[in-house]
């Protein structure tokens, strides 16, 4: 098998423009959020569900994804709405002023990422994720406009 790395750009660009389409923001950003989301998530589920995410994930965000990950026996306990986004600001380095200037923000930010999410993933696969988050977390994802 060759290393094509022009296609792992690719498809890493291309998911990098689907979350920043429903960001509704240019890229950076876009990336900036979409990372500090995913690792909100990935440190959230169970380790090995952690494991089966990223493996969805084109091979640069996987990279990204993976950065820093350190497997927790348990996963961290995050119940509400406040913890779970004072969370995923705590992964967004010094930009979360930023890219999440409220709760409001940050709320639409991640509504928006895991709509994107489930563009990109398989339905089976988006639902299982969606499946282990908290009601109070699953309850920030908006309806979908169409």
């Amino acid at each position: 098998m060759s290393l094509n790395f022009e296609d792992y750009q690719r498809d890493a660009n291309n998911w990098l423009k689907v979350v920043a389409r429903h960001l509704v923001m240019e890229r950076e950003q876009a990336g900036r959020i979409f990372r500090a989301v995913l690792h909100a998530l990935r440190d959230r589920i169970p380790a090995e569900e952690a494991v089966h995410l990223g493996a969805q994930l084109p091979i640069i965000w996987k990279g990204i994804y993976f950065e820093g990950f350190k497997i927790r026996p348990v996963p961290i306990n995050i119940r509400n709405r406040q913890e779970w986004l004072d969370f995923i600001r705590t992964y967004d380095n010094r930009a979360n002023v930023l890219d999440f200037p409220s709760d409001e923000e940050a709320q639409k930010a991640f509504s928006s990422v895991m709509h994107a999410l489930q563009e990109l993933m398989d339905e089976g696969q988006y639902n299982h994720l969606h499946h282990m988050l908290h009601d109070s977390i699953k309850e920030l994802i908006e309806p979908q406009r169409t």
